[in-house]
Parts: C-alpha cells; structure tokens; sequence
C-alpha cells in the first residue's frame, strides 16, 4: 500500500484504533440503516481488518454495539446470534464460557426485557414441532440396539417421562436442598479466566471443567444393578439453536444414589452409545460421558434439565462448545407403551 493510501485509511481507520472502535465506525458509515444482523456482521469484520488478533469477546462486542445502534429494537435471538456469530469469526477456540457470555450479554441488551422461559417457549417449540422419528427408543428400537442402555424392568414407553426438580430430589434424597440454575452466560459468568455462579466463585475455567470431568468419569465407573430403581429424566434433543432440525438426541434417568445412564443416538445414521455420569447433590451439576471416549463429557444443571430446557456444555479435547438440551415429548405410535425393552447388561 502506498504511502497516500495509508494516510487516507488512516483518517477514517486511525493506526491506534481498537476493533471495537473500528466496528463501530465501519458498521455506521458502510450502512447506517442495516438491521442488527447486518451490523454485527459489519461490525464483526471490521473489527476483523483493523484488529485481527481482537480476542472473541471484543469482536463480539463491536459488533452487538453496532446492531444495536442500527436496530434497537433486534430481538434477543438476533443479537445473541450476532455476538455468537461475531466471537466465533474472531476467536473460534474461544471456550463455552466466553461464548456463551458473550451471547448471553448480546441478547440482554437488545432485548433485555425478554425472560427466558417465554424465549424458550417461542423458540423451542419448533426444535420440538420438528422431531419426526417416533420409532426411536420405542421396543423396536431397543431390539434392534442391542448395545444401547435401557432399565430394567420397564416400559419403552417410561423414558419418555419427565420427572420435575421435586420429584427427582426425593428420588435421590436430596433434601431441601436450593435449586441451583446453570444458565452459562448469565448467571454462570467466565471473566478473567475465572468462573463465578451467581456472583460466587467456583474457580478457574481450567477447575471448573475438571469438576464436570470428575463427576462425568466418577458416574462412568460407579457399579450399577438391575434392581435399581431408575427415574426417567425424560428424551431431549441437542441442539445448538432453536432453527435447528434435531439430529442427535439424548435419553437420561437417574437412580437414588445420583447415577446417570442413558443413550446418546445420531437418528439419521441410526447410531447411539451410552451415557454415563452423575450428579453432584451440593452444586445440582449434572455430567456425563458419550460412549467409552474420555475425552469428551457434556454437563448440565439438574435443575434446567427437569425444567425442559437446558444449556448445556460439551467439553472436547480442551475445547468447550455450549449446546441446549430440548425436552421431547413422545411420538404418537402405536403399541409401544405395553411392551418391554430388554433389561439392561450395562452398569
């Protein structure tokens, strides 16, 4: 680039200027009327050229500011969207926790006054209008799956059921023991490199995923017997938004001293290994394994997952990646509820 050239960029994209700084301004001039989306994408990529080593979160930021200057009124999808979409460009090994914080502070400002009850009622329910595989983890389903978990003694019908927080706490005997959300991103906040659940540290990133791996593996190698009595957490699909078609689904129940078992299916290749973990009766942290790889666990709090939906964290080789868990209710089929599935040989 000539010198005259680096004058003139500089009068509008000045040497010292952050990536925020540079999104803004970009995201104003190029398109002063473009929607949330197009801002933060504008944003995103300004924040890109004139900062490329800017760290996810401040990409992010860049480029939710300038969707919210060029459309306030964007809905908390969309500007979590946005800031997802801009930590992910610029930072793609960002950990779960800061992405779902940055998404999580996006959605709050273009839409704070949202709950999350009512975005998961609007939103979900096309995750739930959409599952068309009503076959999966009926009888059938089971005998043709000889390596999948099942419970002993129970209908195909009964891991359809959701259990509510109550239930599951007197199964377990947990007490009256508070409920404890995991919402990642909201009241469970990554900042400098520490973790905080309702402004209460639980550590660093690096111990608080090592807390999850140590009770997903604990659960993995506890011994477990027919007779136990196994509680149905329900079926829910994994999903990384609510415009997803569900592909991957997850079976869970619990027994009374806090172990997990279930089946984690890819419906589409008609493939599914077991799950594995626990619950921890002090923190309500829910985790589990997928299949025998040791290397990837997913976590979730026992509360969200009895509510219906539940954020949740994949953590994979190092790397963290935050899903949702989205309650199913059972296909309508024919001559399942009074047949048994196999009993169980797994522990």
């Amino acid at each position: 680039m000539g010198a005259s050239s680096k004058g003139d960029a500089a009068k509008h994209n000045p040497s010292n200027a952050s990536g925020k700084e540079g999104a803004a301004a970009a995201a104003k001039r190029n398109q002063p009327s473009a929607t949330g989306k197009e801002g933060a994408a504008a944003g995103a990529a300004a924040s890109k050229r004139n900062n490329p080593t800017a760290t996810g979160k401040e990409g992010a930021a860049a480029g939710a500011a300038a969707a919210n200057r060029n459309n306030p009124t964007a809905t908390g999808k969309q500007g979590a969207a946005a800031g997802a979409a801009a930590a992910n460009r610029n930072n793609p090994t960002a950990t779960g926790a800061e992405g779902a914080a940055v998404g999580a502070a996006a959605a709050n400002r273009n839409q704070p006054n949202v709950s999350g009850a009512a975005g998961a009622a609007y939103g979900y329910a096309g995750v739930r209008n959409s599952f068309d595989h009503p076959n999966v983890y009926n009888a059938d389903w089971y005998a043709a799956h000889q390596g999948a978990w099942s419970p002993a003694n129970a209908s195909a019908a009964s891991v359809w059921t959701a259990a509510s927080l109550d239930t599951v706490a007197t199964h377990c005997s947990y007490g009256s023991t508070a409920p404890v959300n995991y919402n990642y991103g909201d009241n469970v906040i990554y900042q400098d490199g520490n973790v905080s659940v309702d402004g209460q540290s639980v550590g660093t990133g690096e111990e608080f995923s090592q807390q999850a791996a140590d009770l997903a593996h604990a659960g993995h190698d506890a011994e477990t017997a027919d007779s136990d009595d196994w509680l149905p957490l329900g079926v829910f699909a994994l999903v990384r938004s609510e415009d997803q078609h569900p592909q991957l689904t997850l079976q869970m129940s619990v027994n009374q001293q806090g172990i997990l078992r279930g089946n984690y299916t890819d419906v589409v290749s008609d493939s599914t290994q077991p799950i594995m973990g626990s619950v921890d009766k002090e923190t309500q942290r829910a985790a589990w394994t997928i299949g025998e790889n040791q290397n990837v666990f997913m976590e979730a709090g026992l509360k969200n997952l009895t509510d219906g939906e539940a954020p949740t964290l994949m953590h994979k080789y190092g790397k963290t990646e935050k899903w949702m868990l989205v309650r199913l209710e059972q296909p309508a089929t024919e001559g399942d509820a009074a047949t048994e599935p196999k009993e169980s040989t797994n522990n």
